[in-house]
């Protein structure tokens, strides 16, 4: 057996192997490798710029989240101090109306009471000269009377007739 033959047949063949290897298979595998870390690296630097701008979006949107909170507190602020401002106006203009009222029903009764007083003023003095008149009727002694009653009698109308 020789030894050195087949070690030296065996070297040149791995030699043959890796030449060809590193010629035609070797340079696909490395394009394949250096393709899949560019893209993997590409991937990786717009997943940072992609991670930066959600960050960025997400300080804008708390941001305006604050904005909106704060107009929104103003806003009921506001539509408080008009609340007050219209229940305040509205009291002020019920207490007016209530007074108006309260002055109306005042003067009315006034009248009633005045009209009262007049109607019953009428009735004091037609029932006084209803009595004058049958007192003096009863109490007539004859014709000599009778003028000077009928004088009385027409005085007495004519005092009815001023407060009617």
């Amino acid at each position: 057996m020789n030894l050195n033959a087949t070690i030296f047949g065996q070297a040149i063949s791995f030699i043959l192997f890796v030449w060809f290897c590193m010629k035609y298979i070797w340079p696909p595998i490395m394009l394949a490798i250096e393709t899949r870390q560019k893209k993997i690296e590409d991937t990786l630097i717009s997943s940072k710029k992609i991670e930066e701008e959600y960050l960025l979006i997400q300080k804008k949107t708390n941001q305006m989240i604050k904005d909106s909170r704060k107009k929104a507190s103003f806003i009921v602020n506001e539509a408080n101090q008009q609340k007050l401002l219209i229940l305040e106006e509205a009291r002020n203009k019920a207490i007016q109306e209530t007074k108006k009222i309260f002055l109306n029903s005042k003067l009315e009764i006034n009248m009633q009471v005045i009209n009262a007083r007049q109607k019953l003023k009428k009735e004091i003095i037609d029932l006084s000269i209803l009595m004058a008149e049958k007192i003096i009727k009863k109490n007539m002694q004859g014709d000599k009377d009778k003028f000077f009653i009928n004088n009385i009698v027409a005085s007495l109308s004519k005092i009815k007739n001023q407060y009617r």
